[in-house]
């Protein structure tokens, strides 16, 4: 909590126009604590292709999206397809792999946020998303930005969408 609320004065000098978070419910508080500031300011929206490292460890289950709802109904859950924990239960007793991980990052990336229409999004999601995302999914010169995430980190980058034929 103590992390969170340090990375509030961080989190107001941004611009968001959209807030996106995971449907895991620490990364969702993590979110409010830090973002307090722009709740009731900007559209926030839950998506399951910016949550934790699915299937095994049972830490990162999550919810009912109905159990969610009910505590946070300030936060938009329509692209979540399923209200149980559909993803999760498909990987059994495997973890996701670093490709699988890689793949959902990526089809997030091109598939959800770049169809959004707004140009600043805050994207809150887990440290080991991050580091797949900035070391497997993205071409990332900056060790700084490469590294891994700190509890509660804020980090802000451009990301630009480019075709290729």
């Amino acid at each position: 909590m103590q992390q969170c609320s340090s990375q509030r004065n961080l989190c107001n000098s941004l611009s968001p126009d959209l807030v996106i978070v995971s449907p895991m419910l620490r990364c969702i508080q993590t979110a409010k604590l830090s973002f307090r500031d722009h709740v009731s300011t900007v559209p926030w929206v839950s998506h399951e292709g910016c949550r934790e490292e699915l299937g095994l460890l049972v830490g990162n289950k999550r919810r009912s999206i109905t159990d969610i709802k009910a505590d946070y109904s300030e936060i938009n859950f329509d692209d979540i397809e399923h209200d149980e924990d559909v993803l999760w239960d498909e990987y059994g007793d495997r973890r996701e792999t670093l490709l699988e991980k890689s793949e959902r990052i990526y089809k997030f990336l091109t598939e959800y946020v770049r169809s959004r229409p707004e140009k600043e999004i805050a994207i809150v999601c887990h440290s080991a998303y991050l580091f797949t995302l900035l070391n497997a999914v993205m071409d990332i010169e900056e060790e700084e930005l490469r590294s891994w995430f700190l509890t509660s980190e804020v980090r802000s980058l451009q990301m630009t969408f480019v075709d290729r034929e």
